[in-house]
Protein backbone atom coordinates (compact mmCIF):
# COMPACT_ATOMS: atom_id res chain seq x y z
CA UNK A 1 0.00 0.00 0.00
CA UNK A 2 1.27 3.55 -0.40
CA UNK A 3 2.02 5.69 2.06
CA UNK A 4 -1.11 7.98 2.46
CA UNK A 5 0.07 11.56 1.91
CA UNK A 6 0.25 14.17 5.35
CA UNK A 7 1.25 17.42 4.29
CA UNK A 8 0.87 20.66 6.22
CA UNK A 9 1.68 24.52 4.81
CA UNK A 10 3.75 25.56 7.01
CA UNK A 11 6.16 29.12 7.18
CA UNK A 12 9.61 29.89 8.48
CA UNK A 13 8.28 31.86 11.45
CA UNK A 14 6.92 28.32 13.09
CA UNK A 15 10.33 27.13 13.04
CA UNK A 16 12.02 29.95 14.14
CA UNK A 17 9.40 30.74 17.04
CA UNK A 18 9.16 26.92 18.31
CA UNK A 19 11.79 25.23 17.10
CA UNK A 20 13.18 22.94 14.18
CA UNK A 21 12.92 19.82 16.53
CA UNK A 22 9.83 21.00 18.24
CA UNK A 23 8.06 21.36 15.48
CA UNK A 24 8.57 18.48 13.73
CA UNK A 25 7.97 16.37 16.78
CA UNK A 26 4.42 18.04 17.14
CA UNK A 27 3.90 17.39 13.37
CA UNK A 28 4.67 13.75 13.05
CA UNK A 29 3.39 13.02 16.85
CA UNK A 30 0.10 14.45 16.71
CA UNK A 31 -0.85 14.44 12.75
CA UNK A 32 1.32 12.02 11.37
CA UNK A 33 2.64 14.36 8.88
CA UNK A 34 4.94 13.25 6.44
CA UNK A 35 5.06 16.00 3.79
CA UNK A 36 5.98 19.77 4.46
CA UNK A 37 4.93 22.32 2.41
CA UNK A 38 6.91 25.52 3.19
CA UNK A 39 6.45 29.04 2.46
CA UNK A 40 9.88 29.70 1.43
CA UNK A 41 8.93 32.57 -0.57
CA UNK A 42 6.18 35.18 0.56
CA UNK A 43 4.41 38.49 1.29
CA UNK A 44 1.55 37.13 2.70
CA UNK A 45 0.49 36.87 6.41
CA UNK A 46 -1.75 34.41 5.52
CA UNK A 47 0.79 31.97 4.10
CA UNK A 48 4.09 33.11 5.87
CA UNK A 49 3.19 34.46 9.26
CA UNK A 50 2.19 34.43 12.59
CA UNK A 51 -1.88 33.58 12.90
CA UNK A 52 -4.02 37.00 11.56
CA UNK A 53 -6.77 36.08 13.51
CA UNK A 54 -5.98 34.90 16.88
CA UNK A 55 -3.12 33.15 18.36
CA UNK A 56 -3.40 29.20 18.71
CA UNK A 57 -2.37 27.22 21.63
CA UNK A 58 1.56 27.09 20.20
CA UNK A 59 4.00 29.91 19.24
CA UNK A 60 4.43 33.81 19.82
CA UNK A 61 1.20 34.97 20.71
CA UNK A 62 1.79 38.39 19.12
CA UNK A 63 1.97 40.02 15.44
CA UNK A 64 5.03 39.47 13.45
CA UNK A 65 3.98 42.31 11.39
CA UNK A 66 5.02 40.38 8.51
CA UNK A 67 6.97 42.37 5.52
CA UNK A 68 7.91 38.56 3.57
CA UNK A 69 10.13 38.00 0.51
CA UNK A 70 12.37 35.19 0.37
CA UNK A 71 13.08 33.42 4.06
CA UNK A 72 16.07 31.19 2.59
CA UNK A 73 19.53 32.53 1.20
CA UNK A 74 18.95 32.84 -2.63
CA UNK A 75 22.03 31.89 -4.79
CA UNK A 76 23.32 34.98 -6.87
CA UNK A 77 24.81 32.67 -9.33
CA UNK A 78 20.99 32.32 -10.61
CA UNK A 79 19.69 35.23 -10.49
CA UNK A 80 21.77 37.70 -13.41
CA UNK A 81 18.93 37.73 -15.75
CA UNK A 82 16.19 38.99 -13.69
CA UNK A 83 16.17 43.00 -12.09
CA UNK A 84 15.26 41.34 -8.54
CA UNK A 85 18.41 40.14 -7.57
CA UNK A 86 17.98 40.39 -3.69
CA UNK A 87 14.59 39.33 -2.07
CA UNK A 88 15.19 37.55 1.32
CA UNK A 89 13.04 39.23 3.51
CA UNK A 90 14.11 42.12 6.01
CA UNK A 91 12.19 41.02 9.09
CA UNK A 92 14.76 41.21 12.10
CA UNK A 93 12.74 37.51 13.48
CA UNK A 94 14.21 35.59 10.41
CA UNK A 95 17.84 37.03 10.68
CA UNK A 96 20.41 33.94 10.85
CA UNK A 97 17.61 31.65 9.54
CA UNK A 98 17.21 29.46 6.42
CA UNK A 99 14.46 27.45 6.36
CA UNK A 100 15.60 25.66 3.39
CA UNK A 101 18.67 24.91 4.88
CA UNK A 102 18.12 24.71 8.16
CA UNK A 103 14.97 22.68 7.65
CA UNK A 104 15.52 20.04 5.52
CA UNK A 105 17.63 18.01 7.07
CA UNK A 106 16.12 17.66 9.91
CA UNK A 107 12.77 16.85 7.96
CA UNK A 108 14.70 14.29 5.95
CA UNK A 109 16.49 12.77 8.85
CA UNK A 110 12.79 11.80 9.62
CA UNK A 111 11.60 10.51 6.46
CA UNK A 112 9.56 13.92 5.77
CA UNK A 113 9.27 14.99 2.42
CA UNK A 114 9.64 18.67 1.59
CA UNK A 115 8.54 20.90 -1.24
CA UNK A 116 8.34 24.61 -1.35
CA UNK A 117 5.13 26.61 -1.44
CA UNK A 118 4.56 29.44 -3.61
CA UNK A 119 0.65 30.80 -3.44
CA UNK A 120 -0.33 33.38 -5.90
CA UNK A 121 -2.21 36.02 -4.24
CA UNK A 122 -5.59 37.58 -5.94
CA UNK A 123 -5.55 40.47 -3.41
CA UNK A 124 -4.26 43.61 -4.31
CA UNK A 125 -3.72 44.38 -0.57
CA UNK A 126 -0.74 42.10 -0.59
CA UNK A 127 2.27 44.34 -1.22
CA UNK A 128 5.63 43.78 -1.46
CA UNK A 129 6.14 47.41 -1.51
CA UNK A 130 9.87 47.61 0.39
CA UNK A 131 10.87 44.93 -1.93
CA UNK A 132 13.48 46.27 -4.38
CA UNK A 133 12.71 45.38 -8.29
CA UNK A 134 9.54 44.06 -7.94
CA UNK A 135 7.55 47.10 -9.39
CA UNK A 136 10.14 46.46 -12.86
CA UNK A 137 6.85 43.43 -12.44
CA UNK A 138 3.94 44.98 -12.16
CA UNK A 139 1.13 44.99 -14.67
CA UNK A 140 -1.44 48.13 -15.18
CA UNK A 141 -4.96 48.48 -14.93
CA UNK A 142 -7.99 49.20 -17.42
CA UNK A 143 -7.16 52.98 -16.28
CA UNK A 144 -3.77 52.71 -17.58
CA UNK A 145 -2.14 52.53 -13.85
CA UNK A 146 0.34 50.74 -12.45
CA UNK A 147 -1.46 47.96 -11.00
CA UNK A 148 -0.62 46.22 -7.59
CA UNK A 149 0.32 42.53 -9.14
CA UNK A 150 2.90 41.43 -11.22
CA UNK A 151 1.91 40.70 -15.38
CA UNK A 152 1.88 37.28 -16.21
CA UNK A 153 3.78 38.09 -19.80
CA UNK A 154 6.26 40.46 -18.27
CA UNK A 155 9.25 38.43 -19.14
CA UNK A 156 11.33 39.40 -16.32
CA UNK A 157 8.53 38.40 -14.04
CA UNK A 158 9.19 34.76 -15.45
CA UNK A 159 12.88 35.37 -15.21
CA UNK A 160 12.73 35.66 -12.03
CA UNK A 161 10.52 32.45 -11.17
CA UNK A 162 12.74 30.44 -13.65
CA UNK A 163 15.91 31.89 -11.72
CA UNK A 164 14.07 30.84 -8.10
CA UNK A 165 13.25 27.12 -9.57
CA UNK A 166 16.49 26.88 -10.50
CA UNK A 167 17.77 27.51 -7.45
CA UNK A 168 15.72 26.06 -5.29
CA UNK A 169 15.79 22.42 -6.99
CA UNK A 170 19.89 22.61 -7.32
CA UNK A 171 20.36 23.37 -3.90
CA UNK A 172 17.99 21.54 -2.16
CA UNK A 173 16.44 18.50 -1.13
CA UNK A 174 13.07 19.00 -2.35
CA UNK A 175 10.24 16.97 -3.86
CA UNK A 176 8.79 19.00 -5.63
CA UNK A 177 6.66 22.22 -5.77
CA UNK A 178 3.00 23.12 -5.07
CA UNK A 179 1.86 26.36 -6.78
CA UNK A 180 -1.22 28.00 -5.46
CA UNK A 181 -3.87 29.35 -8.19
CA UNK A 182 -5.17 32.21 -6.57
CA UNK A 183 -5.44 35.03 -9.19
CA UNK A 184 -8.63 35.80 -11.41
CA UNK A 185 -9.48 37.72 -14.07
CA UNK A 186 -9.78 41.36 -14.97
CA UNK A 187 -13.46 41.29 -15.10
CA UNK A 188 -13.52 39.85 -12.13
CA UNK A 189 -11.56 42.08 -10.10
CA UNK A 190 -14.11 44.77 -11.38
CA UNK A 191 -16.81 42.74 -10.04
CA UNK A 192 -15.18 42.69 -6.91
CA UNK A 193 -14.29 46.57 -6.92
CA UNK A 194 -10.71 45.69 -6.92
CA UNK A 195 -7.92 46.96 -8.78
CA UNK A 196 -7.41 45.13 -11.98
CA UNK A 197 -4.65 43.60 -14.07
CA UNK A 198 -3.75 42.83 -17.23
CA UNK A 199 -3.21 45.82 -19.38
CA UNK A 200 0.68 46.48 -19.36
CA UNK A 201 2.08 46.88 -22.50
CA UNK A 202 3.12 42.72 -22.96
CA UNK A 203 -1.02 42.46 -22.98
CA UNK A 204 -1.34 45.19 -25.31
CA UNK A 205 0.77 43.71 -28.00
CA UNK A 206 -0.88 40.04 -27.28
CA UNK A 207 -4.27 41.69 -28.11
CA UNK A 208 -3.34 42.96 -30.87
CA UNK A 209 -1.56 40.03 -32.35
CA UNK A 210 -4.78 38.31 -31.17
CA UNK A 211 -6.60 41.21 -33.66
CA UNK A 212 -8.62 42.78 -30.78
CA UNK A 213 -9.47 46.21 -30.72
CA UNK A 214 -7.91 47.38 -28.12
CA UNK A 215 -9.49 50.81 -27.46
CA UNK A 216 -12.78 49.02 -27.30
CA UNK A 217 -11.93 46.67 -24.78
CA UNK A 218 -10.72 48.57 -22.37
CA UNK A 219 -13.78 50.82 -23.21
CA UNK A 220 -15.92 48.36 -22.23
CA UNK A 221 -13.98 47.26 -19.61
CA UNK A 222 -14.07 50.70 -18.26
CA UNK A 223 -18.08 50.76 -18.76
CA UNK A 224 -19.08 47.97 -17.17
CA UNK A 225 -16.68 49.67 -14.00
CA UNK A 226 -18.66 52.77 -13.85
CA UNK A 227 -21.64 50.98 -13.88
CA UNK A 228 -21.02 49.08 -10.92
CA UNK A 229 -19.88 52.03 -8.98
CA UNK A 230 -23.32 53.88 -9.85
CA UNK A 231 -24.98 50.43 -8.29
CA UNK A 232 -22.87 50.57 -5.42
CA UNK A 233 -23.39 54.49 -4.84
CA UNK A 234 -27.32 53.42 -4.76
CA UNK A 235 -28.15 53.76 -8.44
CA UNK A 236 -30.72 51.60 -9.83
CA UNK A 237 -31.08 51.03 -13.64
CA UNK A 238 -34.77 50.43 -15.03
CA UNK A 239 -33.35 47.76 -17.11
CA UNK A 240 -31.45 45.86 -14.01
CA UNK A 241 -27.83 45.97 -12.99
CA UNK A 242 -26.98 42.19 -14.54
CA UNK A 243 -29.04 43.50 -18.03
CA UNK A 244 -26.91 46.41 -17.95
CA UNK A 245 -23.44 43.77 -17.84
CA UNK A 246 -24.89 42.04 -20.16
CA UNK A 247 -25.27 44.63 -22.43
CA UNK A 248 -22.20 46.41 -22.27
CA UNK A 249 -20.13 42.73 -22.88
CA UNK A 250 -22.74 42.63 -26.27
CA UNK A 251 -21.80 46.09 -26.80
CA UNK A 252 -18.33 45.31 -26.22
CA UNK A 253 -17.14 41.76 -27.11
CA UNK A 254 -14.01 42.24 -26.68
CA UNK A 255 -13.49 42.36 -23.21
CA UNK A 256 -14.28 38.59 -23.47
CA UNK A 257 -12.02 38.49 -25.95
CA UNK A 258 -9.46 39.96 -23.56
CA UNK A 259 -11.02 37.49 -20.80
CA UNK A 260 -9.61 34.61 -22.76
CA UNK A 261 -6.69 36.16 -22.88
CA UNK A 262 -6.23 36.99 -20.04
CA UNK A 263 -7.02 33.41 -18.49
CA UNK A 264 -4.72 31.88 -21.55
CA UNK A 265 -1.88 33.72 -19.96
CA UNK A 266 -2.42 32.53 -16.52
CA UNK A 267 -2.71 28.71 -17.55
CA UNK A 268 0.29 28.98 -20.09
CA UNK A 269 2.50 30.92 -16.57
CA UNK A 270 1.81 27.54 -14.50
CA UNK A 271 2.50 25.19 -17.02
CA UNK A 272 5.80 26.56 -17.99
CA UNK A 273 6.96 26.52 -14.31
CA UNK A 274 5.45 22.81 -14.12
CA UNK A 275 7.63 21.93 -17.60
CA UNK A 276 10.68 23.99 -16.18
CA UNK A 277 10.77 22.00 -12.75
CA UNK A 278 10.65 18.91 -14.72
CA UNK A 279 13.08 19.83 -16.61
CA UNK A 280 15.31 19.68 -13.69
CA UNK A 281 14.24 15.89 -12.88
CA UNK A 282 11.08 13.93 -14.07
CA UNK A 283 10.78 12.47 -10.90
CA UNK A 284 10.04 15.82 -9.30
CA UNK A 285 6.54 16.54 -8.09
CA UNK A 286 4.57 19.63 -9.42
CA UNK A 287 1.31 20.39 -7.15
CA UNK A 288 -1.50 22.39 -8.09
CA UNK A 289 -3.49 23.78 -5.21
CA UNK A 290 -6.65 25.28 -5.96
CA UNK A 291 -8.33 27.93 -4.33
CA UNK A 292 -11.81 27.63 -3.06
CA UNK A 293 -13.20 31.07 -4.78
CA UNK A 294 -12.00 28.86 -8.56
CA UNK A 295 -13.43 25.73 -7.43
CA UNK A 296 -16.70 26.33 -5.27
CA UNK A 297 -18.34 30.11 -4.71
CA UNK A 298 -17.47 31.73 -8.15
CA UNK A 299 -19.66 31.17 -11.56
CA UNK A 300 -17.50 33.05 -13.43
CA UNK A 301 -13.82 31.21 -12.28
CA UNK A 302 -15.95 27.70 -12.30
CA UNK A 303 -16.57 28.31 -16.06
CA UNK A 304 -13.22 29.51 -16.75
CA UNK A 305 -11.07 26.69 -14.99
CA UNK A 306 -12.22 23.77 -16.57
CA UNK A 307 -10.44 20.96 -13.72
CA UNK A 308 -10.04 18.09 -16.30
CA UNK A 309 -7.58 20.92 -18.35
CA UNK A 310 -5.25 20.85 -15.44
CA UNK A 311 -4.57 16.99 -15.53
CA UNK A 312 -1.20 16.64 -17.68
CA UNK A 313 0.79 19.65 -16.28
CA UNK A 314 0.00 19.02 -12.36
CA UNK A 315 0.91 15.35 -10.26
CA UNK A 316 -1.79 15.84 -7.87
CA UNK A 317 -3.87 18.64 -6.74
CA UNK A 318 -4.67 20.13 -3.64
CA UNK A 319 -8.10 21.78 -3.82
CA UNK A 320 -9.19 24.65 -1.01
CA UNK A 321 -12.12 22.87 0.76
CA UNK A 322 -12.08 24.72 4.20
CA UNK A 323 -16.10 23.60 4.85
CA UNK A 324 -15.99 25.09 8.57
CA UNK A 325 -15.30 28.59 7.29
CA UNK A 326 -17.19 28.30 4.04
CA UNK A 327 -19.99 29.13 5.21
CA UNK A 328 -18.93 32.97 6.54
CA UNK A 329 -16.77 33.24 2.83
CA UNK A 330 -20.14 32.29 0.56
CA UNK A 331 -21.91 34.48 2.23
CA UNK A 332 -19.68 37.35 1.86
CA UNK A 333 -19.05 36.56 -1.52
CA UNK A 334 -22.84 36.11 -1.85
CA UNK A 335 -22.69 39.43 -0.63
CA UNK A 336 -20.21 41.30 -2.24
CA UNK A 337 -22.29 40.36 -5.42
CA UNK A 338 -25.70 41.30 -3.67
CA UNK A 339 -23.83 44.37 -3.85
CA UNK A 340 -22.90 44.84 -7.50
CA UNK A 341 -23.71 42.49 -10.67
CA UNK A 342 -26.40 40.90 -8.52
CA UNK A 343 -27.98 43.87 -6.99
CA UNK A 344 -31.36 43.17 -8.63
CA UNK A 345 -31.81 40.34 -6.01
CA UNK A 346 -32.44 40.87 -2.63
CA UNK A 347 -29.73 39.15 -0.31
CA UNK A 348 -31.55 36.11 0.31
CA UNK A 349 -31.85 35.94 -3.53
CA UNK A 350 -28.26 36.17 -4.50
CA UNK A 351 -27.28 33.73 -1.76
CA UNK A 352 -29.80 31.16 -2.98
CA UNK A 353 -28.91 31.70 -6.58
CA UNK A 354 -25.61 31.33 -6.29
CA UNK A 355 -25.76 28.44 -4.24
CA UNK A 356 -28.50 26.58 -6.75
CA UNK A 357 -25.67 27.64 -9.76
CA UNK A 358 -22.99 26.06 -8.03
CA UNK A 359 -24.43 23.21 -6.50
CA UNK A 360 -24.31 23.78 -3.16
CA UNK A 361 -27.55 23.51 -1.78
CA UNK A 362 -26.68 20.23 -0.33
CA UNK A 363 -24.12 21.39 1.86
CA UNK A 364 -25.11 25.24 3.52
CA UNK A 365 -27.71 26.73 5.68
CA UNK A 366 -29.87 29.66 5.16
CA UNK A 367 -27.73 33.11 4.23
CA UNK A 368 -28.41 34.20 8.15
CA UNK A 369 -27.37 31.08 9.69
CA UNK A 370 -24.42 30.26 6.75
CA UNK A 371 -21.24 31.96 9.08
CA UNK A 372 -22.35 29.81 12.31
CA UNK A 373 -23.09 27.01 10.17
CA UNK A 374 -20.13 26.09 7.85
CA UNK A 375 -20.58 23.72 4.92
CA UNK A 376 -21.78 20.24 5.89
CA UNK A 377 -18.66 17.91 5.63
CA UNK A 378 -20.35 15.99 2.56
CA UNK A 379 -18.96 18.91 0.38
CA UNK A 380 -15.09 17.65 1.00
CA UNK A 381 -16.28 14.43 -0.04
CA UNK A 382 -18.08 15.43 -3.06
CA UNK A 383 -15.56 17.86 -4.32
CA UNK A 384 -12.90 15.07 -3.73
CA UNK A 385 -14.66 12.88 -5.64
CA UNK A 386 -15.47 15.39 -8.40
CA UNK A 387 -11.71 16.28 -9.28
CA UNK A 388 -9.98 13.13 -9.28
CA UNK A 389 -13.07 11.54 -11.75
CA UNK A 390 -12.31 14.72 -13.93
CA UNK A 391 -8.15 14.51 -13.58
CA UNK A 392 -7.41 10.87 -13.23
CA UNK A 393 -4.90 12.10 -10.75
CA UNK A 394 -4.32 12.02 -6.64
CA UNK A 395 -6.05 14.53 -4.85
CA UNK A 396 -5.42 15.85 -1.74
CA UNK A 397 -8.11 18.23 -0.01
CA UNK A 398 -6.94 21.00 1.65
CA UNK A 399 -9.36 20.30 6.00
CA UNK A 400 -8.98 23.88 7.12
CA UNK A 401 -7.72 23.06 11.25
CA UNK A 402 -7.40 26.87 11.70
CA UNK A 403 -7.80 29.53 8.89
CA UNK A 404 -8.73 32.80 10.17
CA UNK A 405 -11.81 34.68 9.06
CA UNK A 406 -11.96 38.16 9.65
CA UNK A 407 -15.94 38.17 10.49
CA UNK A 408 -18.55 35.83 12.60
CA UNK A 409 -17.40 32.38 11.56
CA UNK A 410 -18.28 28.64 12.72
CA UNK A 411 -15.19 27.65 15.58
CA UNK A 412 -13.11 25.32 13.97
CA UNK A 413 -13.13 22.04 16.23
CA UNK A 414 -11.33 18.27 16.70
CA UNK A 415 -15.24 17.15 15.71
CA UNK A 416 -15.01 19.38 12.08
CA UNK A 417 -11.55 18.70 11.65
CA UNK A 418 -12.17 14.96 11.98
CA UNK A 419 -15.21 15.00 9.53
CA UNK A 420 -13.47 16.83 7.24
CA UNK A 421 -10.77 14.45 7.06
CA UNK A 422 -13.12 11.23 6.49
CA UNK A 423 -15.12 13.27 4.07
CA UNK A 424 -11.99 13.50 1.66
CA UNK A 425 -11.26 9.87 2.74
CA UNK A 426 -14.30 8.56 1.56
CA UNK A 427 -14.39 11.01 -1.71
CA UNK A 428 -10.83 8.66 -2.64
CA UNK A 429 -8.61 11.07 -1.51
CA UNK A 430 -4.98 10.01 -1.40
CA UNK A 431 -4.29 12.12 1.48
CA UNK A 432 -4.93 15.35 2.52
CA UNK A 433 -3.13 19.03 3.55
CA UNK A 434 -3.24 20.41 6.48
CA UNK A 435 -4.22 24.03 6.22
CA UNK A 436 -3.92 26.87 5.72
CA UNK A 437 -0.82 27.20 8.02
CA UNK A 438 0.36 25.73 11.01
CA UNK A 439 1.04 28.80 12.57
CA UNK A 440 -3.21 28.95 12.69
CA UNK A 441 -3.84 25.67 13.71
CA UNK A 442 -4.66 24.70 17.93
CA UNK A 443 -2.77 21.31 18.72
CA UNK A 444 -6.33 19.68 19.23
CA UNK A 445 -7.18 19.68 15.99
CA UNK A 446 -3.61 18.89 13.99
CA UNK A 447 -4.35 15.94 17.10
CA UNK A 448 -7.90 15.29 15.40
CA UNK A 449 -6.35 14.92 12.05
CA UNK A 450 -4.05 11.99 13.28
CA UNK A 451 -6.65 10.43 14.68
CA UNK A 452 -8.71 10.39 12.14
CA UNK A 453 -6.25 8.85 9.71
CA UNK A 454 -4.96 6.20 12.81
CA UNK A 455 -9.08 5.46 12.43
CA UNK A 456 -8.91 4.38 9.00
CA UNK A 457 -5.78 2.63 9.39
CA UNK A 458 -3.18 4.84 7.29
CA UNK A 459 -1.00 5.65 10.01
CA UNK A 460 0.33 4.09 13.02
CA UNK A 461 -0.04 4.77 16.38
CA UNK A 462 2.51 7.50 18.04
Amino acid sequence: MNETFVGIQIGAISFIDEGVEQVLDILQEQAGVNSLLISALSWSIGNAGRAAFGFPDHGVQAPDNLRGGGFFAPDPRYYSKTSMKSFAAPDELYRGFDTLADVIPAARRRGMKVYTYYCETSSSAIRSIWQPGFQHFLDRDHLGRMASRPSLLNPDYKTFWHSVFADWLNNHDLRGVMWGIERQSPLMDIFRGDSSTGFDDYYVAEARARNIDVERALAGYRAIDRLLQRVRAGEKPKDGVFVMVLRQLLQYPEVLMWEKLWLDSHHAFYRELAGLLKFYDPAYEFGLGIWQVINTYNPYLRAQYDQSQYAPYADWFKPVLYHTPAGARFADFAASWQSAVLADATPDGAYNGLANLLGLEDYIAPREDGPLAGFKPDYIREWTARLIEETGKPVYPGIGVGVGHQGVSKDITPQEVREGVLAGLDGGASGVMISRNYSEAELRNLAAVGDALRERGLIRNS
